[in-house]
């Protein structure tokens, strides 16, 4: 009986001290249920969009953020060029105003985007505006490395972000297969580990 104690004195602090390490997949499980992974990360299409804007007169025609336009304009015909989706252009517009410095003729023609049904199988929610696709998810691809503290009852865990099941709609975008570097704290309490 007496060896028996001895030996329980001995086992129960190497037991209780093999708990308080923290594992690679204890890590990652609790980062995912933290942060939700795997997250789908989306892109908006818009709905519709001007092309072919010509300006005549001496009035005053402001575009904004053309440059942003420009490259969704470009996006959206690869996705078309791939099937994803549908343009439907409506005739010349034109409008006329007179403003202080003249009269200014603007003409335009305007472009009505929808999915095609192989696009569809990728959309997330219909906005009134836009369409928001599937591009990837983002998953916790692994853990680099644990970094313990034991005097502060803390570690670092370093881990990388991976993105999967990209769509047909995420192929184009050239970060599509980047690998991202994450760090994480944890905490040790009486009851284990807990991420920060």
């Amino acid at each position: 009986m007496k060896n028996l104690f001895i030996l329980l004195i001995i086992i129960f602090p190497l037991v209780t001290s093999c708990q308080k390490k923290l594992e690679r997949g204890e890590a990652k499980k609790m980062i995912t249920e933290r942060f939700h992974y795997p997250i789908k990360y989306n892109y908006e299409i818009t709905k519709s969009y001007i092309k072919d804007m010509n300006t005549q007169g001496n009035g005053v025609t402001v575009l904004l953020d053309e440059e942003k336009s420009n490259q969704k304009v470009k996006n959206i015909e690869q996705f078309v060029s791939m099937g994803l989706l549908k343009l439907r252009q409506t005739p010349k517009r034109q409008e006329s105003s007179n403003f202080l410095l003249g009269t200014t003729i603007r003409t335009w023609t305007a472009v009505d985007v929808s999915l095609t049904e192989t696009g569809k199988k990728y959309l997330v929610q219909e906005q009134t505006d836009v369409f928001v696709v599937k591009l990837w998810e983002i998953h916790v691809n692994e853990i680099t490395g644990i970094q313990e503290m034991s005097e502060q009852k803390s570690a670092k865990v370093d881990y990388t972000l991976l993105n999967k099941n990209i769509t047909p709609f995420g192929s184009i975008f050239s970060d599509r297969n980047n690998i991202t570097q994450k760090s994480a704290y944890f905490s040790l309490y009486d009851d284990g580990w807990r991420l920060q």
